[in-house]
């Protein structure tokens, strides 16, 4: 009876255990070993969502972070954790989001890009001013040096508009940039895409 007792408490620790930690033994996985991932400075994407011919372990692994994703046809998500001197991107800091290239980012006619901050619990930020991602629209256009920035900070800036509120406790966070209807230069040559940078302020 003890015996059973012991195996019963080991069962339940192991169990515990593997779902703390599987979900980071997937990403490792992904990075390390499979060599399928792309990396264009600081973000990261997978070739791989939404397609049949993508193996059962990466499979997992984006349905970690992405279950129901639109396959890469339709949408191009890049995730980035690092700003782009590869350090931890962390609340207690300010970073500026910097589109530097024209176009912007490159997508079809009806396609529109769009920036959404997440916790270290991976998800969405709670803030007072239900703010939570800022897209592509007529107000997001480069100027005339063909540069457009989105400002991350714990504080509210005194011109709010490209703005995205982060943790007010200091955390780890990402950021998913999402490029809708991307065009064919993006689908086929992801890596080298000019995407924006990640600069801490």
């Amino acid at each position: 009876m003890i015996a059973y007792g012991i195996i019963l408490i080991f069962f339940i620790i192991g169990t515990g255990i593997s779902i703390r930690y599987f979900g980071n033994l997937l990403d490792f996985l992904i990075e390390n070993v499979s060599g399928n991932g792309i990396k264009n400075g600081p973000w990261k994407t997978h070739p791989g969502v939404g397609r049949k011919q993508t193996s059962r372990i990466e499979k997992a692994a984006i349905a970690r972070i992405g279950l129901g994703a639109n396959d890469s046809e339709e949408t191009i998500y890049w995730n980035a954790s690092v700003d782009n001197d590869g350090n931890d991107l962390r609340s207690e800091n300010e970073y500026n989001i910097i589109f530097r290239s024209k176009p912007s980012v490159k997508y079809n006619e009806k396609g529109f890009w769009s920036i959404t901050i997440y916790g270290n619990d991976k998800f969405l930020v709670p803030n007072p001013y239900n703010k939570y991602m800022l897209r592509h629209d007529e107000n997001s256009k480069p100027g005339e040096d063909f540069q457009y920035s989105i400002f991350l900070s714990g504080n509210k800036p005194e011109n709010p508009a490209n703005w995205i509120p982060l943790p007010e406790d200091d955390e780890r966070f990402s950021i998913a940039f999402r490029c809708y209807v991307p065009d064919d230069e993006m689908k086929t040559n992801a890596i080298n895409n000019k995407l924006p940078s990640i600069i801490k302020v």
